[in-house]
């Protein structure tokens, strides 16, 4: 088949796979059931709050924002397909010459919450089907999934953990990101927890888990062995105090590259769950011994959420702990510009101190919704100090119904990744807008331009981009997304709250 006839009938399948998943939804009504109460976004427990990762644009459909803020819901299950063709002017993210390419484009997204008497889980996952049509790439499937399922043995004292995380990370952080420049990364995690009160005010909860991390392509598969002790008492309904002690054993499949090594800390922690606000402070110490002896260092997290008004919530977040890249890619979350989540290059499995801080304020009210978030981080070596790095990121969301069906959304990050020792400084960033149109019950039309940048200077691996590039990306989607939630008035707030 001639190159151009098999472009147009890629292309063309794209449109109609759109169009059968559009087809059950546009034979229905156009207002959906209401399904509840809206969500807040959830905020990550302590530790790993604010990890910072890099966006790629994407294909996704934009996100149901809630249209008041509020508790997330005991339960819910959600997800949304579509299907849709894309155009990028500069597919190789090149400094010059740039070439365009023709993309077709299947998403995937989800999210489930289920509690019940014996068993808890969560999972949510983004995946983007990415074709290129010219033959810029191989086909891709990029995304991320996180999940976590708790058994419930001995309700209210033993309880079993499943947990999973699994995306793409750079592998080489001189270079653009690309398919070329990208690996999968998962994460596995299992172990019991033993909770135990022998008064009524007091509490002492046993932990172990294994965990075990698996690379595509660096020699960093390992497996990690913790076991924790906490001991407290329930000071009211709403807050505690206790005692925490953690010890951990990293162990590597290639101890010839890597050194195995042990972590362990011990500090006291007090939460707070009030009205408006809630607190999670931990205070002590953190020991590693990666460098063949013990060394001590401050051990500090805080997580602080506050709630504003009825229309506004602020978090803050920040510490100092011992971690590695394992722990690191675990804790990532996605940003308000939904993109495509992708973790920093690794370039080691060794030890390091974490130093960070995290900033965010939403705001939903009406027909306009509102995110911001800053995030600083600077990882410190004891061993391999060539490694060290400080990464920053800002990134903002806004979004406005001007219609009860049409919605419009603006979307922004940028980001530095400064690697100190190693004569290099990326910057790179995403700005991009998108409107998206209810055409029927569960039917979704959504247009989005992306623009995508980077800045950088220093050493650079030619290979997989430039230090310097622009490049534009444009997407038309069709998407089905069952279960969108509805205002009291029964009316779709598939990007934000309908107009009162």
């Amino acid at each position: 088949m001639h190159p151009s006839a098999r472009a147009r009938a890629i292309i063309t399948r794209s449109v109609i796979a759109a169009l059968a998943l559009a087809a059950p939804a546009l034979v229905l009504g156009q207002t959906a059931p209401p399904q509840g109460t809206a969500e807040v976004p959830p905020v990550q427990a302590v530790p790993g709050v604010g990890s910072v990762g890099a966006q790629l644009p994407g294909a996704m459909m934009p996100p149901q924002n809630a249209s008041e803020l509020g508790p997330e819901p005991a339960e819910f299950t959600r997800y949304g397909i579509a299907a849709g063709v894309g155009e990028t002017d500069n597919v190789y993210l090149a400094a010059t010459n740039p070439k365009s390419q023709t993309i077709a484009a299947t998403n995937l997204d989800f999210g489930v919450k289920r509690s019940g008497s014996r068993l808890d889980a969560t999972a949510f996952g983004n995946f983007t089907d990415l074709y290129y049509v010219q033959g810029a790439y191989s086909n891709q499937v990029l995304g991320r999934f996180d999940g976590l399922a708790i058994a419930k043995l001995w309700p209210e004292h033993l309880n079993w953990m499943i947990g999973d995380s699994y995306g793409e990370e750079q592998t080489d952080p001189f270079s653009a990101i690309t398919p070329l420049s990208l690996q999968r990364v998962n994460v596995f995690q299992t172990g019991p927890e033993l909770t135990l009160h022998p008064t009524d005010a007091t509490f002492m909860n046993f932990n172990a888990a294994y965990s075990r991390i698996t690379y595509q392509r660096s020699p960093f598969d390992g497996h990690d062995f913790r076991g924790s002790f906490e001991i407290g008492r329930e000071l009211s309904p709403l807050s505690k105090l206790s005692l925490v002690t953690e010890a951990e054993s990293l162990r590597f499949d290639n101890t010839t590259l890597n050194t195995n090594y042990d972590r362990r800390q011990a500090y006291g922690r007090y939460l707070i769950e009030g009205a408006r606000t809630s607190i999670d402070a931990q205070v002590g110490a953190t020991q590693a011994n990666d460098i063949g002896s013990w060394k001590t260092s401050p051990l500090v997290r805080l997580l602080l959420t506050r709630r504003l008004s009825p229309f506004s919530v602020v978090t803050f977040s920040g510490g100092r702990e011992y971690t590695d890249s394992g722990g690191s890619f675990s804790n990532l979350t996605a940003s308000s510009a939904r993109g495509i989540l992708v973790a920093p290059s690794s370039q080691t499995t060794a030890n390091y101190r974490r130093d960070y801080g995290s900033a965010g304020w939403r705001f939903v009210r009406l027909r306009t919704t509102i995110g911001l978030t800053a995030d600083w981080e600077r990882d410190t070596h004891d061993l391999q100090r060539i490694f060290d790095a400080q990464r920053e990121a800002v990134e903002f969301d806004l979004g406005r119904s001007l219609t009860p069906q049409l919605f419009a959304n603006v979307t922004g990050s940028i980001d530095r990744y400064q690697y100190l020792n190693q004569g290099f400084t990326d910057k790179f960033g995403t700005i991009g807008a998108g409107v998206a149109y209810q055409a029927g019950r569960w039917v979704v039309i959504y247009g989005r331009y992306d623009h995508a940048f980077r800045r950088g200077s220093g050493v650079v691996n030619p290979l997989f981009g430039g230090t310097e590039y622009d490049e534009n990306r444009v997407f038309i989607m069709i998407g089905y997304r069952p279960h969108t939630r509805t205002d009291s008035n029964g009316q779709p707030s598939f990007g934000g709250a309908s107009t009162p």
